[in-house]
Formats: C-alpha cells, structure tokens, sequence
C-alpha cells in the first residue's frame, strides 16, 4: 500500500522558508528510512569508486594543463575543438528539434568514440621516437573522462533518498545531493509525459524530472497534475479565446480547430476527444478516427483533452441556442406545474 510519510517539524520550517504555504504530503523516492548492511557496503563501495574517480578526473585535468602550458601546445586544442564540433552541433540541432532519445544517443556515442580515440592516441606519441608531448594532453582528456564517467555513475546508484514535500502552494524536491528545487503551482507551464519519466517545466526556466522507475512517482505525478491543471486550463481557455494558438506538443488548438503539424481539423469536422489506450484519439462527426497521437507526444494532454471538450461544448451551445432556451422554459415550466395549489 502507498502510504506518505509523516511530516516533520523541519518540513514546515521549509515550508514557511520558501513560502509554500502548509506541507501536505512528503513522499520518498527509491529508499527506505533505515540502512540494511548491504545497504552500507553499498554505500561504502560507491563512495570509493566516485572518490577513485574525482582523483583520476584531477590528476587527468592538472595533466592536460601542465602539459599545455609547458609545452606551449595551445594549438593542439584546436583540433580538438574542431573534432567535438561536428557531434556538438549535431545535438543541438537534436535538442532543438525535442529529439530526446537521438541526443542522449548522440552523447553516448561521444564519449564512447572519445575514449579509445584518446588512449589510442596517447599509446601511438608515447611509442613514437622521441615521444610526441601532445600524448599528455591525450592522456589527461582520456583520464578526465574516465573519472567523470566513474563518478557519475557511482552518484546515480548511491543509495541515497530523493524526497518531494507537497505543499499547498507548491512542493520541494530535494535529491541525492541534497539540492532543493522549488516548484509552485502556478509557475508551472508544461507537464510533459515521456517514455519512463514526466517532465514539469516552470515559466522560471526551471524543469523537474520524475522517473516512472522510482517509487511513488505515479502518485507524486498525479498530485502535481491536479494541483496545476486549475491554473494551467484556466491559461490555455483565456489563450484561446483571445485568437493565441495553443500548443500541447505536437497539437496546437486555434480557434479554427486542431493542426496536427500536417492538417488541419475544423471543429466542425470533430465530435470528441478520448483517451485510448496510452495515447489520445479526435473522433469525427461520423464516429471515424480522424488521428491519434501517443501521450509522450502531447504536453498537458489532461489540459488538451479537456480544453477540446470545453470548446466542442461551447460551440454546440452557441449553434443551437434555440434548443437550451426551449430546454430552460421546459424545466421552468415543469416545476411551475408540480408546485402545489394553496
């Protein structure tokens, strides 16, 4: 069962510290209160490794430059740079296009391609005749890698707890390293649901991301859903209403109808917009499927959703007006009738 934990006396200090009104609800995310002995040798196994790593990341750093600097091999870096250019402009051209899963593929394919590069090269100088002093530089950048990879990686699996507090005005996330980010509800401007994780996206600039592998974050999901839906469709009808296009991913609402990016449905074509199965469908006057799109492709899609239904509502008022004023003097009538007679 799901049960929050209880909240402390320091949770409402940090509360009134933030101003995020009255604490609610405090969840905790892969970690228990308590450390079992393999939970420490863990825990002592990772420390060692990410403190291996942060020497070998300084030894490499102190190396490159010490070789830079007295070898006078500030040209070097040039061809460097020019080498980390081509996969650098190729992730931000990933990045500005939302392609999430070919950037981190892009970076991972970096470093992969980096590392034998690097030691190779620094092998090669070393054996040539006499040793070509652009190998340190090789060799730091290769060392530098390796400890930041080491170190990076020993973090992410400490056994150390993530918590998120509920407030009435807001909520704090503290992760493994004690970092607080701060998040109120109406700074809130995007909830994006991805493959594994949700991403929430504040007008600050600040994000916050939530795995689906961590425990409680189903919960955690929809409590900051809730919390910011009032605020976020209340935002999207006035935007709407006054000629703004609205854009929920890969759908924008203007007040023509919805365009998927290569069509465009007039509202008079559209009957309803559902949810079906993990993903959102617009169905037709003719009960036909006109598209569906995934719900990792469509930002707020409870905001989208309901926004479709409120405009379909609104238009079916305002086309038949006759009929909800024949409806009102029925009902009036009616009751007038059942009254009574004194």
């Amino acid at each position: 069962m799901l049960v929050a934990n209880h909240i402390l006396p320091q949770d409402h200090l940090l509360a009134k510290k933030y101003k995020l009104g009255v604490p609610t609800r405090k969840f905790r995310f892969d970690f228990s209160h308590s450390f079992s002995s393999r939970d420490l040798i863990l825990f002592a196994e990772l420390t060692v490794v990410a403190i291996l790593g942060l020497c070998c990341f300084t030894c490499g750093f102190i190396l490159t430059i010490s070789a830079t600097i007295t070898y006078h091999l500030s040209t070097a870096w040039l061809w460097i740079l020019a080498m980390l250019a081509v996969p650098a402009i190729a992730g931000w051209i990933m990045y500005r296009h939302g392609n999430q899963r070919l950037l981190a593929l892009n970076v991972f394919g970096t470093i992969a391609s980096l590392l034998p590069v690097f030691l190779g090269s620094y092998l090669v100088m070393m054996h040539a005749t006499p040793p070509d002093p652009a190998a340190y530089i090789f060799g730091g950048l290769f060392l530098c890698i390796t400890g930041f990879i080491a170190t990076v990686v020993a973090l992410y699996f400490m056994p150390l707890s993530r918590s998120i507090m509920i407030c009435t005005d807001g909520c704090l996330f503290i992760d493994k390293l004690q970092r607080r980010r701060i998040i109120r509800w109406e700074q809130i401007i995007s909830i994006r649901s991805d493959k594994g994780c949700a991403r929430i996206v504040c007008s600050n600039g600040s994000s916050l991301k939530l795995r689906s592998s961590w425990a409680n974050s189903t919960a955690v999901q929809h409590i900051i859903c809730g919390k910011a839906f009032r605020s976020l469709f209340a935002r999207a009808r006035s935007a709407y209403y006054s000629g703004e296009p609205v854009l929920f991913g890969r759908f924008t609402v203007n007040w023509e109808g919805i365009d998927n990016g290569q069509q465009l449905f007039h509202w008079e074509q559209l009957r309803a917009c559902a949810y079906v199965d993990s993903g959102i469908a617009l169905i037709s006057v003719d009960d036909t499927c006109l598209d569906v799109s995934y719900l990792s492709q469509v930002s707020d899609a409870s905001v989208f959703v309901e926004l479709v239904k409120y405009i379909l509502i609104s238009r079916q008022k305002q086309a038949f007006p006759e009929s909800s004023n024949s409806r009102r003097h029925l009902e009036t009538t009616l009751t007038t009738f059942s009254r009574p007679i004194s």
